[in-house]
């Protein structure tokens, strides 16, 4: 089993990321936006009619966003999706996502 991870507000994942094992980073203080902005793609997908064995799939793209740091013990990623907000651009798709899973409460 995975240990507990920490729950927090994205707002203050900035200062979160300057602790690692309860400890501080060594180095300099660490500005999340300076690091490499990377992103994933996955998708949400649902069966139409899953009672029926021909029912057509329709998926959904799902961008994801992470930051590549450095510290002094090297690199790691944090994800910054929620963090990063609709500052980013959208893809083909993303925004019917959204607004599809808005209407029912995702």
């Amino acid at each position: 089993m995975t240990p507990p991870c920490r729950v927090f507000p994205a707002s203050q994942l900035p200062a979160e990321i300057q602790f690692v094992g309860g400890k501080k980073r060594k180095g300099a203080r660490m500005d999340l936006s300076a690091c490499e902005l990377l992103s994933l793609t996955q998708y949400d997908c649902q069966i139409d009619r899953p009672e029926r064995s021909n029912s057509p799939v329709r998926c959904w793209p799902v961008q994801r966003w992470f930051r590549r740091c450095q510290d002094l013990k090297g690199t790691f990623t944090v994800e910054t999706t929620m963090w990063e907000g609709n500052q980013l651009p959208l893809l083909d798709g993303d925004k019917e996502y959204r607004d599809r899973n808005s209407a029912i409460g995702r």
